[in-house]
């Protein structure tokens, strides 16, 4: 069973999300304020509090312990691309279908990352103007950059996958991680992305 936590501080949007929740029979908790030793899987963030900032330091403490689903009515792009930096695992707008909030939920809760529907096509453009800069590095966790360098250097799935001991699936949402982080879809651009990165050189 799924635990999940709502961090909304808009009582309308709160509403609207427990109400979605309840009718998942996947969902096993749900929680309005954890604890800080609570056992999450996935939190549901916010992306804007009252001052219209995201929510990037939240995003970052939830990450160590739990999954993030960020929301918002409408989120500036170059705004989502930063929380996605920051480690969210996803984002959805707030006129997002039952059906297509449930498919995120269990998405993120697996492991996997969840985009509104067209939101990749609308991100694309501001995350490809970013895989050039050196600054991406730190969006990288310790296991993406390491799939990364395997992989550019023309290891398969699988070989990846037994160099870092852990599931092939695991390396498949690893590289759509960065795929989504760093903007390319096409392993061509991967020797031009690790050059960017300097992790030829790890």
């Amino acid at each position: 069973m799924i635990r999940v936590a709502v961090a909304d501080d808009h009582p309308h949007a709160q509403a609207g999300i427990r109400r979605l929740l309840t009718r998942m029979p996947e969902v096993g908790s749900i929680v309005a304020a954890p604890t800080a030793d609570a056992e999450i899987d996935v939190v549901l963030l916010a992306l804007y509090g009252e001052d219209r900032r995201p929510a990037l330091a939240e995003i970052e403490g939830w990450t160590p312990r739990a999954r993030v689903l960020v929301t918002a009515a409408a989120g500036d792009p170059s705004d989502v691309v930063e929380a996605l930096q920051a480690g969210a695992s996803g984002y959805l707008p707030r006129n997002t279908t039952p059906d297509e909030f449930r498919h995120a939920v269990l998405q993120v809760a697996s492991g996997g990352f969840a985009l509104g529907q067209g939101l990749a096509l609308v991100l694309r453009g501001q995350l490809a103007s970013a895989t050039s800069t050196l600054c991406l590095r730190p969006a990288l966790s310790p296991r993406e950059t390491e799939a990364l360098r395997l992989i550019s250097k023309g290891c398969t799935h699988p070989e990846a996958a037994k160099a870092m001991n852990i599931e092939e699936l695991s390396v498949d949402q690893l590289v759509v991680r960065i795929q989504v982080k760093l903007g390319f879809g096409n392993p061509r651009d991967l020797r031009r992305v690790t050059e960017d990165l300097g992790l030829q050189r790890l």
